[in-house]
């Protein structure tokens, strides 16, 4: 059998070549030592020639007595459809705020005990933990409560989570309002890991936004985007970083672009949070319309049809939970503002649910469904709730993760496909107000929306307008 020589077309924007590939022979080697325009290339492997007219041929004709020259690589074809694949991500600034590993856990609850107040530490039963408090020259075992407790005392507890922090992740309880800046800050920075680059956002920062009265949510995304800029730049002080011109904020959010794990509206809360920064905070005069603000995809909500939504709440057996999920969809609410409800709200003779502090600091009042009433009712004589209309596992409004648990598994067990989250029940209100002939303007005031332009998203998703449309197709005869 004849040896092959397999040749491999590399052509690119500086060379046009043929590779030689072949298994060892001696006869081809000192045919190509006797043709010097046949050269070595270690970036190859192998023998190269440089691509013109008649290259193959030449090859063809130089090797005819002792080799078959096989062009089968040389201009490779798929037979098979192409699809996009990407292996690997271009990596800049990942793991600038790395997450530090906690032994567990506690929750910190304000509670009152006859005259006397105190901050309870609970926690699931754990032999370290409770070591780790019994160590803790800061807090102490309360015999009548059966817990430890921390006096709320603002000097006290700041040496308290100073001394837990490093082994324990503290969380609070939400009727726990912390006013300390200095413990604020200590508490949005206990996850990461402290090494001698870290740097901690300015306390003024904070303090900034506490005065411009940002929403706790707004502080906790600008402190945590500003945390993650800043020490994004090892070896750089936090001085020398209050100077950087737009180009530099520029470059950082290319970078973050670069990752690829980041959404456009990730970048875009970045942006917003580092121009605060600079502008508000600092007052320096970064040219903002050089900030290259990248355009926001304009997803369609997600959502469910009426009958998906049925399968959903009908699969609920749990009072609680089902009250929860139907009064967010019958009242299109926010998920805060269904927590932050209290009883007073239900406006049953009205048929009116009162949204207090809703986003942008504003109140309405959105529309009480009869079946909801019958079912708020049953809930009030089954829990009879204090305060707030759904009580957390420790008094307070209820935990939003626990809502977000409660839709996942009722999905689960609807057989009802995914499409989204507790707010795709919100989208799902709306969407169905408008299905079924309600003004638009009407859906907006329920919604809380300052913009009409927010609301008419809504009518891209809407079955009523889309089955109107007939296709051009429908006329032409096949």
């Amino acid at each position: 059998m004849r040896p092959i020589i397999y040749l491999n077309h590399i052509k690119c924007s500086t060379e046009d070549i043929s590779a030689l590939y072949f298994k060892t022979n001696e006869a081809i080697r000192q045919r190509i030592f006797q043709n010097d325009w046949i050269s070595w290339r270690p970036d190859h492997n192998a023998f190269c020639v440089t691509n013109g007219v008649n290259t193959v041929g030449l090859l063809q004709d130089l090797f005819d007595d002792i080799a078959d020259i096989n062009t089968n690589f040389y201009e490779a074809r798929l037979n098979k459809s192409t699809t996009e694949i990407q292996i690997g991500d271009d990596v800049y600034y990942n793991g600038v705020l790395e997450r530090c590993e906690k032994i567990g856990a506690i929750t910190i609850v304000p509670i009152k005990d006859g005259d006397e107040r105190f901050l309870a530490i609970k926690y699931v039963p754990s032999k370290k933990i409770t070591d780790i408090l019994r160590q803790n020259k800061y807090c102490n075992w309360n015999n009548d409560l059966k817990l430890f407790v921390v006096k709320p005392k603002s000097n006290l507890f700041l040496y308290f989570i100073k001394h837990t922090i490093p082994y324990l992740q503290i969380r609070l309880q939400n009727e726990l309002i912390i006013n300390d800046s200095k413990i604020m800050s200590i508490l949005m920075e206990q996850a990461y890991k402290k090494d001698k680059d870290y740097k901690s956002c300015p306390i003024e920062f904070l303090k900034y936004m506490l005065l411009k009265n940002y929403s706790i949510n707004t502080i906790n995304t600008y402190y945590y985007f500003v945390l993650r800029f800043i020490n994004s730049y090892k070896g750089v002080s936090l001085e020398r970083i209050n100077f950087f011109t737009s180009d530099r904020v520029n470059q950082y959010h290319q970078f973050m672009l670069g990752e690829k794990s980041y959404s456009e509206q990730t970048i875009n809360q970045s942006v917003n949070a580092i121009k605060l920064y600079f502008n508000g905070f600092l007052g320096k005069e970064i040219v903002l319309n050089e900030v290259i603000r990248l355009k926001t995809k304009k997803a369609l909500p997600k959502v469910w049809s009426k009958e998906e939504v049925g399968m959903i709440l009908r699969s609920i057996s749990n009072l609680k939970h089902k009250t929860i999920l139907c009064l967010i969809y019958s009242g299109g609410l926010r998920l805060g503002e269904a927590l932050n409800l209290k009883i007073e709200d239900v406006d049953s003779k009205r048929m009116r649910l009162r949204i207090i502090d809703a986003k942008g600091k504003k109140d309405r009042y959105t529309i009480l469904s009869e079946q909801l009433l019958v079912l708020l009712r049953s809930y009030y004589k089954a829990y009879k709730p204090d305060k707030y209309l759904f009580a957390g596992q420790f008094g307070g409004k209820y935990s939003q993760a626990s809502v977000g648990r409660i839709l996942e598994k009722a999905i689960a067990q609807s057989g009802v496909p995914k499409r989204g989250g507790i707010h795709s029940l919100r989208h799902s209100f709306a969407t169905h107000l408008l299905e079924s002939g309600t003004d638009l303007r009407y859906i907006q005031e329920l919604l809380g929306h300052n913009s009409s332009k927010t609301t008419e998203i809504y009518t891209h998703v809407s079955n009523k307008y889309i089955d109107k449309i007939k296709s051009p197709m429908d006329d032409i005869k096949l």
